[in-house]
């Protein structure tokens, strides 16, 4: 089997480095830079004139004026072709201006996002002709505000669980769809959804009940939203249930076919992840200037806080995180915008990196400020409650984590059952087997190497090199000790997910890096190197841990412990009772 063709991440799993797909590193065309400079120009002085965090988080809502007033700037439809009333910038501009949007405040980010980045992206990735000419020109206006439901009370992480059905109606003009949705964001204001539910389909004769989407126009009889929920973060944004009670959708307005909704969600998700880690990269960056400002200012036993070494450490550690993450968003924006890409695992672990760079950012932004980082005084403390939710959002941490090892393991498996086939059957497989030994005899003596990278950067490239090798043989360990039963080890999947996460981040750093050196010389690079060099140094040792730990770990300790606990139903022990 033939490395895959189209994606960087899953050739890895394969144990090749495709060079031509990371290097150089992706430069923002000029047009898009100008036209994303003005927006981010506009959007800065529209969050000090307008936004009011504070009090929107106090209230737990915003006025609907303030999305009103976004729409007449045309940021609800900063993806929308031109000839559709919308800004038409590609996913690198898109990213940008949603980074900009979320360092003014989380839940007007939310919001907005919600609304095109997966809200009515069903249209623009899966739509007709004549559905976007139908909708986009409203919802780039925002006329039309858009809510993505896909979630329910019995669904969440698994989307193929969905009660929600669509019938189809004896006359074959309208679906009747009855359901419920949960936690959806917009609800409240949407005059637009897109809508998952189960469909009757029909198989080699069998019928079968598989995912559609469709999207809805309100008001539409029989649609109604629960009361806004209240939440640990994002506040001010709308939220609400969902309910559906036979509403009547025309064929028409079925997205990508029947019964291929659950392509179509996984299609929107894979888009939505990049706004969000940007996102994520806009209210770093603000944590970071914060905590600088702090620890300039500060003064404790005679210094200012900022010459003590562990605060140094933080704010070094803040710095470098954010330059990966940044470096991880746009590398694969730069994929989207290709259009010849599956960057679906790369968007994944852009989003788990992100999040959780985020998620620790602003702890340790609360932590240099002190006390006056813990009190509503001072902004910190809402932006760690509103960061909490980007590991929960658009596909939790765990499964993406569970996505990126077995996307990737899926062709490594596929490749050993056709070599176990070929072995069987000698005369018509030796072509098989001899490519296979041939390719993995080639690796073993040669590797994979890196021939673009800066020669300044020849020893991290080194790293990627080793550990590429050793991924892909972990990984035929892993298939051929468990077979198809991998799909249940999420132990061994996480160290994986982790390792490839890793090595993506490794990669994008010492493509950008290695484009900063070329432009402007090492002299003028000294920070960036010193980033690449310390980042890597960390992720080397995660990476070699995740890998020693595949054979040996805790796992079984780890899962009598937590086994024992179902059981007991809560902690059991207690210092003062025997």
């Amino acid at each position: 089997m033939a490395t895959p063709e189209n994606s960087f991440l899953k050739s890895l799993f394969f144990g090749q480095i495709r060079e031509d797909y990371i290097f150089p590193y992706p430069k923002p065309k000029a047009e898009t830079a100008e036209t994303v400079g003005m927006i981010t120009d506009t959007i800065d002085k529209f969050g000090k004139d307008i936004v009011k965090s504070a009090v929107w988080d106090e209230l737990a809502a915003m006025p609907i004026e303030v999305v009103e007033q976004m729409a007449a700037m045309g940021l609800t439809g900063i993806g929308v072709p031109e000839e559709l009333g919308g800004l038409g910038l590609p996913q690198t501009g898109y990213a940008r201006v949603m980074q900009q949007i979320a360092s003014l405040d989380g839940s007007l980010a939310v919001t907005l996002g919600a609304h095109q980045s997966i809200g009515y992206k069903s249209l623009l990735l899966f739509g007709t002709d004549e559905q976007k000419k139908r909708f986009l020109p409203r919802l780039a206006s925002g006329e039309l505000i858009a809510a993505f439901c896909l979630t329910e009370p019995s669904s969440g992480s698994d989307a193929a669980s969905i009660q929600t059905r669509a019938e189809l109606s004896p006359d074959g003009k309208h679906y009747i769809i009855t359901g419920n949705k949960l936690w959806i964001t917009n609800g409240e204001i949407a005059k637009f959804l897109t809508v998952f539910a189960k469909t009757e389909v029909v198989e080699n004769g069998e019928k079968k009940d598989k995912v559609t989407c469709f999207v809805i126009e309100l008001p539409s009889e029989g649609v109604s939203h629960g009361a806004r929920e209240h939440k640990l973060g994002i506040r001010a944004s709308w939220t609400n249930a969902i309910h559906l009670d036979k509403v009547k959708v025309p064929v028409e307005n079925i997205i990508g076919g029947v019964g291929y909704g659950f392509k179509v969600a996984m299609g929107i998700l894979n888009h939505g992840r990049l706004g969000l880690a940007a996102g994520c990269v806009g209210v770093a960056k603000n944590a970071i200037k914060a905590s600088i400002e702090h620890a300039n200012e500060r003064e404790q036993f005679k210094k200012k806080i900022g010459e003590f070494g562990m605060i140094k450490e933080k704010v070094a550690r803040m710095v470098m995180n954010n330059y990966v993450a940044e470096s991880m968003v746009y590398m694969t924006t730069h994929f989207i915008d290709r259009g010849d890409m599956d960057y679906s695992m790369e968007s994944a672990a852009a989003k788990v990196f992100c999040s959780e760079m985020l998620w620790e950012t602003v702890d340790e932004n609360i932590q240099i400020w002190g006390g006056n980082g813990y009190m509503k005084e001072y902004p910190y403390e809402r932006w760690l409650r509103d960061a909490r939710i980007n590991r929960i959002f658009e596909g939790t941490n765990e499964i993406l984590r569970a996505f990126v090892a077995l996307s990737g393991m899926q062709g490594p498996g596929q490749e050993l059952a056709g070599l176990a086939k070929a072995i069987q059957h000698p005369l018509k497989g030796l072509g098989v087997v001899t490519e296979f030994a041939t390719r993995k005899v080639k690796q073993n003596v040669f590797g994979e190497t890196i021939s673009k990278a800066h020669p300044r950067m020849k020893k991290l490239a080194g790293f990627l090199e080793e550990h590429t090798l050793e991924l892909s043989q972990e990984v035929v360990t892993l298939l051929r000790r468990h077979g198809k039963e991998i799909h249940l080890k999420q132990f061994a999947q996480k160290r994986i997910a982790d390792i490839v996460i890793d090595l993506y981040a490794m990669y994008c750093t010492l493509s950008r890096v290695t484009a900063s050196i070329e432009e402007k010389g090492e002299a003028a690079c000294e920070m960036e190197i010193a980033i690449a060099e310390s980042f890597f140094m960390k992720a080397n040792r995660r990476v070699r841990g995740n890998f020693k730990a595949m054979s040996r770990n805790e796992d079984e300790l780890m899962k009598l412990i937590a086994d024992k606990s179902y059981e007991l139903g809560s902690y059991p022990y207690d210092v003062f009772k025997a």
